[in-house]
């Protein structure tokens, strides 16, 4: 997982992170931790190869540590194996206190079940398969249509669930799909605060990470229409600006906020889609613009509408 999917977790609250984990069924009470006994390790496992050997969500709840693997194909043997070099590599380098570890993957392919795999009678990995395929999305879907029509407010649960719906379908069409009703219902909602709005944002941009390559067309979409959404990000990037600029001018460098917009983008620190966004606010020509993020002008046409 890329450092750029440890972001989407910092935008989780606690609070909601458990709500979320409560839907997943994995057989814990999570409601009696408090945010003191939280701690998201994603980001802080060091690997000697971390594409590989480390799983897509690491969390310290209490006492005992909880990995979770996405997965939206079905689970071979080689998934398997890699799952149990997850657990041995973090608790070689990582578990020095020797916390409980407690394994899931979260499957888009498969119903709910106990996966095992064993090397020989005496030495067997079982970990629990958890799938959301038995909730009715459609449920879910319509009663977030009727709230906002009647201009009801929503449980958190409620919103909870309404980010989680993209994972309630199978097959990577249907994924899409939801992905695309969800993400356009969400831009119809009224969130009662900053926390939960965040936090289902957060969700659902975690999610986009998890189920859909970096260059993904629809994970480009979500982002882009989801990061510009959230205020601390907003605010990250006017930071992140505001600093360039201030750095170039101590450089010497008079190129101005297109260049350091520009080298934002180039250094990873903003994606394509802010940085449109952020162009088209200095009324840069459309050929500048594509020249700075690598977009066609259709693109950006389409972007802009």
């Amino acid at each position: 997982m890329g450092q750029e999917k440890d972001k989407t977790f910092k935008l989780i609250s606690n609070e909601y992170l458990l709500e979320f984990l409560n839907m997943l069924e994995i057989g814990i009470e999570f409601d009696v931790f408090d945010d003191s006994e939280i701690e998201v390790l994603t980001g802080e496992q060091i690997s000697i190869e971390p594409s590989l050997y480390r799983p897509d969500f690491i969390v310290r709840i209490g006492d005992f540590i909880l990995m979770l693997e996405f997965q939206s194909t079905y689970i071979g043997i080689m998934d398997i194996k890699r799952f149990k070099v997850y657990i041995s590599n973090f608790d070689l380098k990582v578990n020095v206190n020797n916390l409980n570890i407690i394994f899931a993957v979260i499957s888009t392919a498969q119903n709910s079940k106990i996966a095992e795999y064993c090397i020989n009678e005496w030495n067997c990995f079982n970990f629990p398969l958890i799938s959301l395929l038995n909730i009715n999305e459609r449920e879910i879907i319509s009663n977030i249509k009727e709230k906002i029509n009647k201009r009801e407010d929503f449980s958190n649960k409620e919103l909870v669930e309404l980010a989680l719906t993209p994972i309630m379908v199978n097959g990577r069409e249907n994924i899409i799909c939801q992905f695309k009703e969800t993400s356009d219902l969400m831009n119809l909602l009224t969130f009662p605060n900053d926390e939960i709005k965040e936090s289902v944002y957060g969700i659902a941009l975690m999610l986009a990470n998890m189920y859909f390559e970096k260059d993904d067309p629809m994970r480009k979409k979500i982002e882009g229409g989801f990061m510009m959404k959230l205020d601390c990000v907003q605010e990250a990037i006017d930071e992140a600006i505001e600093e360039s600029i201030e750095r170039g001018r101590e450089q010497g460098i008079g190129q101005g906020q297109v260049l350091m917009i520009k080298n934002l983008v180039d250094d990873g620190v903003i994606t394509v889609e802010c940085a449109v966004t952020k162009l088209l606010g200095l009324d840069c020509k459309l050929e500048e613009i594509s020249e700075i993020t690598g977009l066609s002008i259709s693109e950006i046409e389409s972007f802009k509408n």
